[in-house]
């Protein structure tokens, strides 16, 4: 018994006759008839009654017709998944996500991205940028969201936005006033900055010192989340990567960009080799403008604060 006699068989079951089940199969007549006289020679059952030139179907034929139909559709359903798993929409994609982003950047870029895919579910894992590297690295992860530089065997990007950090102040601050906020400025003010092992802290502290300043730290915290509360509560201001900091624009915050500029340039890291390929820049394409739109956003209402 194989695929072709069973698709003639069902075939014959729902036309009626050999004639019709020839049609829709693009058969002769004959083969149709020939299919038919091996599965029941096969299955030793009788199938069919000939009267006058017409197939009867037997009580044995009407029973096994229905599980022929239960099988047809049980492949049909693997052919359709199989079609899913080609177009990556379904499935589980594994992402590594820095703490920051949880805010509204990753969760706005899911529901743009399930938009096309209804049934692909997610695993969000957050981390450092380093943890999130070695998830991506082991394949622990499909992709993670990183910064430029990486260098790491077994990883490739594309690269998702550079990012400028800018000035995070409370509402009514003084400095709310100014179009752009120099760095000696800043050396006047508390601040609120990452923690120290955070490696953009290191970055700040560096082109501090190249312009001969040294600010006061008046909070060290984890996350930007953390660091927008303080400076809502009048803490001191926050240098942040305006990518970030537009997450909270309407809390309590206003953001300006900075004379001096401090880059920060954000990618998709993913495995090199691995089997979500398409997958991964699709996502990339869906970060990139999500990113972009985040951004225009967040100026859109620091352009309406305080001026």
């Amino acid at each position: 018994m194989n695929y072709r006699q069973l698709e003639v068989f069902r075939a014959v079951m729902d036309s009626g006759s050999a004639t019709a089940a020839a049609r829709l199969l693009s058969l002769s007549q004959p083969a149709v008839s020939q299919h038919l006289a091996q599965l029941e020679a096969e299955l030793d059952l009788p199938l069919f009654i000939r009267e006058r030139g017409r197939l009867v179907a037997t009580g044995q034929a009407d029973a096994l017709y229905a599980e022929v139909a239960l099988a047809f559709e049980g492949m049909e359903r693997i052919v359709n998944l199989a079609g899913k798993m080609r177009s990556h929409s379904t499935g589980v994609l594994r992402i590594a996500a820095p703490y920051s982003f949880s805010e509204a950047f990753l969760p706005d870029l899911l529901a743009a991205f399930s938009a096309s895919r209804k049934t692909l579910r997610y695993s969000v894992e957050l981390g450092s940028y380093d943890s999130i590297l070695g998830m991506v690295a082991k394949r622990e992860a499909d992709l993670g969201i990183v910064k430029e530089p990486v260098d790491r065997p077994g990883i490739s990007i594309h690269h998702l936005i550079d990012s400028e950090a800018v000035c995070m102040l409370p509402q009514g601050h003084p400095l709310t006033t100014r179009k752009r906020i120099a760095l000696a400025q800043l050396a006047q003010e508390p601040l609120v900055l990452l923690g120290r092992q955070a490696p953009w802290r290191h970055e700040i502290h560096a082109v501090l010192r190249r312009h001969g300043l040294s600010p006061e730290v008046r909070i060290e915290t984890h996350s930007v989340a953390a660091v927008c509360g303080f400076v809502s509560r009048g803490f001191g201001v926050a240098i942040v990567p305006e990518l970030l900091g537009a997450q909270f624009c309407g809390r309590g915050i206003v953001l300006r960009p900075l004379a001096s500029s401090i880059a920060h340039h954000f990618a998709i890291a993913y495995p090199k080799g691995g089997h979500q390929g398409v997958l991964v820049a699709e996502f990339a394409q869906t970060a990139r403008r999500i990113a972009q739109a985040l951004i225009r956003r967040g100026r859109q209402q620091a352009s309406t604060s305080e001026f």
